[in-house]
């Protein structure tokens, strides 16, 4: 079994039942990752596997947005946050404003001993100040790209490291040597779909994971079970769930 640990289901152009059945076929479970308060709710019967979370791009969200997702996480008390973090691209929201969105969400999880799901685009740094700011350590990195020095800092800190289709592609990204040197009971597999598609792709579907996980096999010199075997291990591990059931 593979675990895909975040699609953005409401943002596939399939409907979520061909999403769900295209995955299953692939023997793939994925999370579902909220985003968007707008989202949340008809998230809920469409995977059993949820996270909810306020994203950097929608951190000037002016509705009570904490409240909610506060409820929607206790009225799901095996979801996850996320996809929350910072993104530092000067077309997203004020720093000052995405920190203070973060920072509550981070605290929440830590209340709620929930697993996050984080965003960090061109602001590892700050990422890792605000997770050592709440004391934070059930988390993992989508989509990670940074150096060895970064994703050392992260796993210090009891984090995961997701991979992504991006690791499939030429020329071979510098992040492939992280996955390459890290501790693999702290490896995670994502499509991050519909973005971010493996090599050769339009678009990204979870029924792609098997894909990026077989060119990860190759990178890291195992089978590719071994590699479904131990991010599924690692999945169960962080999100408390049991993905067969």
């Amino acid at each position: 079994m593979w675990v895909d640990i975040n699609v953005h289901l409401e943002l596939m152009p399939t409907p979520s039942v061909s999403v769900n059945q295209a995955a299953a076929a692939v023997a793939v479970k994925f999370i579902a990752t909220g985003t968007d308060p707008d989202q949340w709710d008809w998230l809920i019967d469409r995977t059993p596997y949820l996270a909810f979370g306020l994203h950097p791009r929608y951190a000037v969200q002016t509705s009570d947005w904490m409240s909610l997702l506060e409820c929607y996480l206790r009225e799901n008390p095996r979801s996850a946050v996320g996809e929350i973090g910072f993104d530092f691209r000067p077309q997203m929201p004020a720093r000052e404003v995405q920190q203070v969105v973060f920072e509550r969400q981070l605290s929440l999880a830590k209340e709620l001993d929930r697993p996050v799901i984080i965003h960090a685009v061109r602001s590892h740094s700050a990422v890792i100040l605000a997770l050592k700011r709440v004391g934070l350590s059930r988390f993992v990195i989508h989509a990670f790209s940074g150096s060895e020095n970064i994703a050392a800092d992260y796993l210090a800190m009891g984090g995961y490291l997701s991979a992504g289709g991006l690791l499939t592609r030429t020329p071979r990204p510098k992040a492939l040597q992280v996955f390459r040197s890290m501790p693999r009971n702290r490896l995670l597999l994502e499509t991050d779909a519909p973005d971010l598609p493996p090599a050769g792709m339009d678009q990204s579907s979870p029924e792609y994971l098997p894909i990026i996980g077989q060119s990860l096999a190759l990178d890291l010199q195992i089978s590719s079970s071994a590699l479904e075997q131990l991010s599924y291990a690692n999945a169960c591990a962080l999100f408390d769930y049991d993905f067969v059931q």
